[in-house]
């Protein structure tokens, strides 16, 4: 069985847990799409940039001459300069199809080796050759994964007799994502660490420590000897329990008091005494101002608290005392104290006067009728 100090850490840490997790899942697809959608404005724009320096670099038509890709004059089976400067100067991989075949390429096989006579893929084959349309997106070039641009190549004629392409490996882009998600993820982690122990010492400070000592008290009442009542100072309903249970111990005390009379009378004199002898006017008027039932009660007032308000009351009834000498002799709230005193000034109960302090403001002196 778990103490309520776990169960209300592990409550905290699980909610922190499953929001942490329900961001993070928010994040990633939302860093995805965007990580997708920007690597694919690179893409494009590379291939724009790799279009342009061709053509600056080699002017002419693009054509085909004894099975053999050409640029205007110049050969470009083999021709690795310019892939290989299109790589340095963007970061991708570039490559020039003649139809669908590599004939020169940056991309690399397990071995090291450049991919040339290799193919492209089928999908991307049947858009970009068969379809005469750009290709953007994931596509697998010599059995890896790519983000890949590319755009056909056609000759004077209009007809398509190759590809352009430009990408980079998906793991370049899955690298920067799960990066960025395991840096947050270690943050969550401490987070969660921290907040979890603030909960744990602000659960054992503010309900638990005070809970052992109304436990600590009520044992000691169960053993017959109450001692010192409960330090508990808290404001919240913690504390309430800890108020009432110092005046239930009060009232046990008194009670008490009262039969160790009644027990040394009948000791002293060999009988009991009469009722109306043993019965001081204090508990006499208790009995017939107090209730015999707690449905009797008005809700929200406590049989056993207006008892301990009505003997205060009778203490000091030929002096009289303000509501805030109430609160402070009984140890409750002055808001409790007042429903108490309203209530038995309903109940036509209390002698009310008034008394005017130092600043002309009334206060209430209050007195049991006689």
């Amino acid at each position: 069985m778990h103490s309520l100090k776990q169960q209300i850490t592990l409550l905290v840490v699980g909610a922190i847990i499953i929001m942490t997790a329900g961001f993070m899942l928010a994040v990633f697809f939302q860093t995805r799409a965007t990580a997708l959608m920007a690597a694919e404005t690179k893409a494009m724009s590379d291939l724009a940039t790799v279009e342009a320096l061709i053509n600056l670099q080699y002017p002419g038509p693009w054509k085909i001459k004894d099975g053999v890709l050409y640029k205007g004059e110049a050969k470009i089976n083999d021709n690795f300069a310019i892939v290989d400067y299109v790589e340095k100067l963007t970061g991708d991989s570039c490559t020039i199809f003649l139809n669908d075949v590599r004939v020169t390429t940056t991309v690399r096989d397990d071995q090291g080796n450049r991919a040339v006579g290799t193919r492209a893929s089928r999908e991307v084959v049947q858009k970009v050759l068969g379809a005469k349309q750009e290709y953007v997106g994931e596509a697998y070039v010599v059995g890896r994964k790519y983000q890949t641009a590319y755009k056909p190549i056609t000759d004077e004629s209009g007809e398509v007799i190759g590809m352009l392409y430009v990408g980079a490996p998906r793991t370049f882009y899955d690298t920067i994502l799960y990066g960025s998600l395991k840096v947050m993820g270690l943050v969550a982690v401490v987070l969660t660490l921290v907040i979890g122990l603030g909960a744990w010492v602000f659960t054992q400070r503010t309900i638990i420590d005070p809970l052992q000592e109304i436990i600590a008290g009520t044992r000691r009442v169960a053993l017959g000897s109450p001692g010192q009542p409960v330090a508990v100072h808290s404001n919240n309903e913690i504390g309430e329990l800890a108020r009432a249970f110092n005046q239930m111990v009060e009232g046990m005390q008194a009670l008490a008091n009262e039969l160790g009379k009644v027990a040394g009378f009948a000791q002293n004199n060999g009988q009991l005494p009469l009722a109306k002898t043993v019965a001081s006017p204090v508990n006499q008027q208790e009995i017939e101002i107090v209730p015999k039932s707690q449905e009797e009660l008005p809700k929200g007032l406590n049989r056993v608290t207006l008892e301990q308000v009505v003997r205060f009351l009778e203490r000091n009834k030929n002096s009289g005392v303000s509501s805030d000498e109430v609160a402070e002799g009984v140890n409750l709230s002055k808001v409790t104290v007042r429903r108490y005193l309203d209530y038995l000034e309903r109940c036509g109960l209390l002698d009310i006067d008034q008394k005017y302090g130092s600043v002309g403001r009334p206060l209430k002196i209050y007195r049991l009728k006689t």
